[in-house]
């Protein structure tokens, strides 16, 4: 279930859980994503185990946590590999059950947390999470050249990736500071470390500040490659 992660481009709706610290929550571990709040992630899953977490879910309160693998997980893919302590719950809409069992849906983001207990490991695992709130940008002159800076810095490198001619960037001042800070955390090409530290990041300025940053990094060596073929840059 690796896909480009959307974006939320509206504040409102959010969702809440009081009971976030109580009730566990079904873990999905992937190698390569890193879920952000205010993201939407599409999903393929064909795994049995994860067949089953999807309809435990969906027949529940809808919800699934990802949760980015620790490198090496290969050597225990089919037990119970580790993975990062800190990830995102997400809650299922456009569920889409196929005719051998497999689903495609969409994960929205909604819900930064820190694993805890691990109540049951098979056939997946189901843990406990405590709720990581993030700190809000202030409303300010400066967040708002931050957020800016950062979408600026994103299309400039959506275009050289894509190879799009040149002209005129158009910005949409009005996605909010966390939808647009976190789709491009999502959708940055590094490494899936380094956008898990974007994630464990608390402070969504500094979070913002730290995207530009690596964007800016990446369009320089893509700028600089010699060999149009070559695969896309990842930053370590």
């Amino acid at each position: 279930g690796d896909a480009a992660a959307g974006v939320l481009e509206s504040n409102s709706g959010p969702v809440t859980r009081d009971e976030a610290c109580v009730n566990p929550v079904p873990v999905f571990p992937l190698p390569n994503v890193v879920l952000f709040p205010r993201t939407i992630l599409p999903l393929h899953v064909f795994e049995p185990r994860y067949r089953a977490l999807v309809r435990d879910a969906a027949a529940g309160e809808g919800l699934i946590a990802v949760s980015l693998l620790f490198p090496g997980w290969e050597s225990d893919y089919e037990g119970s590999p580790a993975f990062h302590p800190v990830g995102t719950v997400g809650r299922i809409e456009n569920l889409q059950p196929l005719p051998d069992g497999r689903f495609m849906l969409q994960l929205v983001g909604f819900e930064r947390v820190e694993f805890g207990e691990v109540v049951r490991e098979e056939p997946y695992r189901l843990v406990r999470v405590r709720s990581l709130p993030e700190a809000a940008a202030p409303q300010t002159p400066e967040a708002q050249a931050a957020k800016l800076e950062l979408l600026t810095s994103q299309s400039c490198l959506q275009r050289a990736l894509s190879d799009e001619p040149a002209g005129a960037i158009l910005l949409d001042e009005s996605v909010p500071f966390e939808s647009a800070t976190n789709g491009a955390c999502a959708n940055l090409p590094v490494q899936p470390a380094v956008r898990q530290s974007l994630l464990v990041e608390n402070d969504l300025l500094r979070r913002c500040r730290r995207a530009t940053e690596l964007a800016d990094a990446v369009l320089q060596q893509v700028l600089r490659q010699p060999d149009p073929e070559d695969p896309r840059p990842l930053l370590n």
